[in-house]
């Protein structure tokens, strides 16, 4: 990348992009980027850090409580560091690759740590870990998993199995098999990615996977 103004792709991830998987061009920031230190956390991170693990206390406490954990006080552990967060424990969650397999496992575990998920917030069980958390990441098939959640604004599992209209989790036909309407299912997807060639950007075999 140049110093001076250049272009590059910003990609269209949403289905209601203006024009849907075909990229746009756009400017570089006029001070250029440079690669950090990983010695420690950016200000940016930081400074989310503080403000996302005020919104864990409550969901903490909820779930702490829910697993009555055998000589543990928690209301008075909660209540003794809230307001010094930094005490509590920090969670993360991350779901492990192997395409749909790790995909959909993960989701069934980030479900069950959901408290919007029915019946997940009994005795016993987990529903509400995924609020207490401070971080959530995937790997490879897990990255499709947190990914997908991402764009949409962070849903439920249980919302996108139950209200799938729009298609968002389509596991049902092979991209090399198709679905019975074969010539169309291709159509489309040659159509699609040709709207990325047109627009003079180079295509691979990854843009008939990801569209």
């Amino acid at each position: 990348m140049k110093t001076e103004v250049a272009n590059i792709v910003i990609r269209k991830a949403l289905a209601n992009a203006p024009d849907g998987y075909t990229p746009e061009r756009g400017s570089c920031p006029a001070k250029r980027p440079v690669i950090r230190s990983a010695n420690e956390l950016s200000p940016s991170e930081t400074l989310w850090l503080g403000k996302r693990r005020n919104q864990t206390i409550d969901a903490m406490g909820h779930l702490l409580g829910r697993l009555n954990i055998s000589n543990f006080d928690t209301q008075s552990y909660i209540d003794k560091n809230a307001d010094i967060s930094s005490n509590l424990p920090k969670i993360a969650i991350a779901a492990s690759g192997g395409g749909y397999r790790a995909m959909l496992n993960g989701a069934v575990a980030v479900a069950a740590f959901d408290s919007r998920t029915e019946n997940s917030t009994g005795p016993g069980q987990l529903g509400g870990l995924l609020q207490s958390a401070t971080y959530i990441s995937g790997l490879s098939g897990g990255s499709w998993l947190v990914g997908s959640i991402y764009i949409n604004n962070f849903t439920s599992i249980q919302a996108i199995l139950v209200d799938n209209t729009s298609g968002l989790w389509n596991l049902e036909d092979s991209i090399l098999r198709g679905p019975a309407t074969v010539s169309d299912y291709y159509t489309q997807l040659i159509d699609t990615v040709s709207g990325k060639t047109d627009a003079g950007f180079n295509d691979s075999i990854t843009d008939y996977w990801l569209v």
